[in-house]
């Protein structure tokens, strides 16, 4: 009877570990679930965080890319303005001094293929 009596104690005692066992299994899962909706939910909110944070960036560069492109067209025509008239004046300056040079060297009637002669051809 005593073995009787021990036999079922200890089944009582096993049931009782199985039972807290599996009771501590399923606060493990429930914990791990609850865990895993947490970093779902962070990793969603930081990849939209980020997406705005580059949507927002890439307008930012495109806007500024747009006005470096006209404040570029701008500066070109002023630049290729200016160059004209450089080279319209230096046109200029050098037919005077061919000018002044035919003169000083007496040089009135030119001849074609001298360097000191220049004659507007249309």
């Amino acid at each position: 009877m005593n073995y009787l009596k021990a036999i079922i104690a200890s089944l009582v005692l096993i049931s009782t570990l199985a039972q807290a066992d599996d009771s501590a299994l399923n606060k493990a899962k429930g914990g791990a679930v609850e865990l895993w909706g947490k970093t779902k939910a962070t990793t969603i909110e930081i990849a939209n965080s980020t997406s705005e944070k580059a949507s927002e960036v890439g307008k930012k560069a495109a806007e500024f890319g747009r006005k470096a492109s006209e404040n570029t067209k701008e500066t070109s025509a002023i630049v290729w303005d200016k160059m004209k008239e450089a080279g319209a004046a230096t046109a200029d300056s050098a037919k005077k001094g061919a000018s002044k040079i035919r003169n000083l060297a007496g040089q009135e009637d030119c001849k074609e293929d001298s360097a000191l002669c220049y004659k507007d051809k249309k």
